[in-house]
């Protein structure tokens, strides 16, 4: 199931606006401890356009120092990544990130995927345009899923949705 927790965690409340800063968004962070190291894992992308390394490197090196402080240089293991392009969602915030891009969400009420475009989020549900529900092939225009309806949900990516395709 989902989670509602990220946007109050307070790493995250920590990191948010640096990253933001950076000119990117800050998609997830979970800290965890693992015998005597503390792991923090984040994972961020540009609103436009694709992340890279760099960008990754670049928020890594700005937050690094601050985590240091934080929890001691020592143990402390950071890693900074891209969302994937077949991402497991884990909390509902993750949808606001990832408007616009094409997901699936496995429906309670249908018992069965939906594939589609997130269009939009609020507290309670995510819309999707362009929906196609698997199992009867039955597609529309939009649909709207409350959260509770939403047993897992991933991003799904699709050739066809590359815009900007770069051929060395």
């Amino acid at each position: 199931m989902l989670k509602n927790e990220i946007t109050g965690d307070p790493l995250y409340l920590d990191l948010k606006e640096i990253v933001a800063n950076l000119g990117m968004v800050l998609c997830y962070v979970k800290k965890s401890n693992q015998n005597s190291t503390i792991q923090i894992s984040v994972d961020i992308m540009k609103p436009e356009g694709e992340t890279g390394i760099d960008d990754c490197a670049l928020v890594h090196n700005t937050i690094l120092p601050r985590l240091e402080m934080k929890y001691g240089r020592d143990n402390l293991y950071v890693e900074v990544a891209t969302p994937g392009l077949q991402r497991n969602l884990r909390d509902y915030y993750e949808f606001s990130v990832f408007t616009g891009k094409r997901c699936r969400v496995y429906s309670l009420k249908y018992s069965c995927w939906v594939n589609g475009i997130i269009c939009g989020t609020d507290d309670n549900s995510v819309t999707l345009n362009d929906y196609e529900i698997e199992d009867t092939g039955e597609k529309g225009e939009s649909m709207t899923f409350g959260y509770e309806d939403i047993q897992k949900a991933k991003l799904e990516y699709k050739w066809e949705d590359m815009k900007n395709v770069r051929v060395k």
